[in-house]
């Protein structure tokens, strides 16, 4: 049996930074509360509701923001790229993106969220997995982030 996936949004909490000392707990900390959204929510609404995370994405608003593309197979490239088709999107913090990307869900799909750098390798930005069970849950949302690169993201989707 297979699905369809649709990625309606992608959220921005924090594009990847350059720092050099490790925010990944504090961050985790703060986001702690909203890992688990209310499904059907508008993700934005329920993340600013927090103080801490709110305040984390006015911070993060001086960041640069991420050369965002989607892929859904672990090898960097635009030209991978299921969205936004052989370019790139520009994602600073708060931005919402629409998307509307359909996808096959064969048991499960994984969906990666990359930076494209123009003097480095692309940067994982994090990623999350879609599953054919989720199928009639209604709107669902999933937290990509990355140790490493401190970004975080949140990918809205619904499963038919």
């Amino acid at each position: 049996m297979t699905a369809t996936a649709t990625i309606d949004e992608i959220v921005c909490l924090r594009p990847s930074t350059s720092t050099d000392f490790s925010l990944a707990g504090v961050i985790d900390g703060l986001l702690q509360p909203v890992y688990n959204l209310v499904p059907g929510g508008s993700v934005l609404q329920q993340v600013t509701g927090n103080p801490d995370v709110g305040q984390m994405i006015q911070s993060a608003l001086d960041d640069e923001p991420d050369d965002l593309y989607v892929t859904t197979d672990s090898n960097a490239g635009a030209d991978h790229a299921v969205w936004p088709g052989g370019s790139t999107f520009s994602a600073g913090a708060g931005a919402q993106i629409p998307l509307g990307v359909q996808l096959t869900v064969d048991g499960s799909q994984d969906v990666f969220l990359w930076d494209q750098d123009d003097v480095s390798a692309d940067d994982l930005l994090g990623s999350v997995t879609i599953t054919e069970d989720e199928q009639g849950s209604g709107s669902l949302s999933k937290l990509a982030h990355s140790e490493e690169e401190h970004s975080y993201y949140y990918v809205e989707y619904h499963v038919d």
